[in-house]
């Protein structure tokens, strides 16, 4: 019995999950090396597109895509094998105690059984029942191991980028009063919807922006009220004249594109605010009659959002 780690090649075993268990840690680590260097240059490439998500800092994003993209595998086939490694000595020694135990106890109970009178030769060595003993141990020890981690990985998962996005998007603050994108942002005001005065009442009156008009917006013959907050972003609210319409010339971010690829539809101008009061100035907003979709705002919300027509407006309360 006490011979188990002669007759089973157990150290050279144990030799092999650690070396395991080590090159599975160095493949983690190759993996998660340049993993944040990946995330950054995934974000330069789209904020060079305007394919950012507006909501979401750099840091954010990193965190996100490291979260998701991270080895966990890697790192969990590593710590399993440096457990089965270091919790394998005391393990099977535990295991060879209660085996020894167990049989020692009950050896003489056993030889008075009927059913084993005249064999107790074989049974009085120990030997074949204890090395069917031990394969079982073996199997139920690896299970347990493999079991833990395994639900370990799979309870931890971090989910799909999109979750992972919309929980970094949850805590997400603007550093400044407007933020604009595509920038800059180009609406059409027109009587059916929403006119020049409608404009101002939410860019100036509610969102606290400055106007600024240009006559003749780059010589098009049409006016444009241009509204920021100082910075360059900028929110341009065309007007037709009465002699001239928009062109694809004039005003080609009002048309459909010849690439379905990036220009067969409208484009959608996303429009983040930080104001004083998120949902007073939503409300003045909402009084305009404006016909608003995806609508979220509450009193107590630190946020307030709906979308009209093609921009996408976010009014975060600076209050916090």
């Amino acid at each position: 019995m006490a011979g188990f780690g002669y007759d089973i090649p157990f150290f050279w075993a144990l030799c092999v999950t650690g070396l395991l268990a080590v090159v599975f840690a160095l493949r983690m680590a190759f993996l998660s090396k340049n993993l944040e260097q990946e995330a950054r240059n995934e974000w330069a490439y789209q904020v060079s597109e305007n394919m950012q998500d507006l909501r979401l800092t750099e840091d954010a994003y990193v965190r996100a895509y490291s979260k998701v993209n991270a080895p966990r595998g890697w790192k969990f086939l590593a710590m399993g094998f440096a457990a089965v490694t270091l919790i394998s000595v005391p393990a099977f020694a535990l295991i060879q105690m209660l085996l020894y135990k167990v049989w020692r106890d009950n050896l003489n109970e056993v030889s008075q059984m009927p059913q084993f009178r005249g064999r107790m030769a074989v049974l009085s060595d120990p030997v074949l029942v204890w090395q069917f003993s031990i394969f079982l141990a073996v199997i139920v020890f690896l299970v347990l191991v493999v079991g833990l981690f395994v639900r370990q990985y799979y309870k931890g998962s971090p989910g799909l980028m999109r979750d992972a996005l919309i929980f970094e998007r949850a805590g997400f603050m603007p550093e400044t009063k407007l933020i604009v994108g595509a920038n800059p942002a180009h609406l059409e005001a027109d009587d059916e919807g929403c006119n020049r005065e409608a404009y101002k009442e939410i860019f100036v009156t509610a969102l606290g922006l400055t106007r600024r008009t240009e006559k003749d917006w780059q010589g098009s013959g049409h006016v444009c009220d241009i509204y920021s907050a100082g910075s360059d972003m900028q929110i341009c609210v065309h007007s037709q004249s009465k002699k001239r319409e928009f062109n694809e010339v004039t005003h080609p971010f009002f048309f459909a594109g010849e690439f379905a690829r990036h220009d067969d539809k409208p484009n959608l101008f996303t429009i983040i605010t930080l104001v004083q009061d998120a949902y007073a100035a939503f409300v003045e907003i909402e009084a305009t009659g404006i016909t608003m979709t995806n609508v979220v705002a509450t009193k107590t919300s630190r946020k307030c959002s709906f979308t009209y027509d093609s921009m996408e407006i976010h009014i975060y309360d600076e209050r916090g």
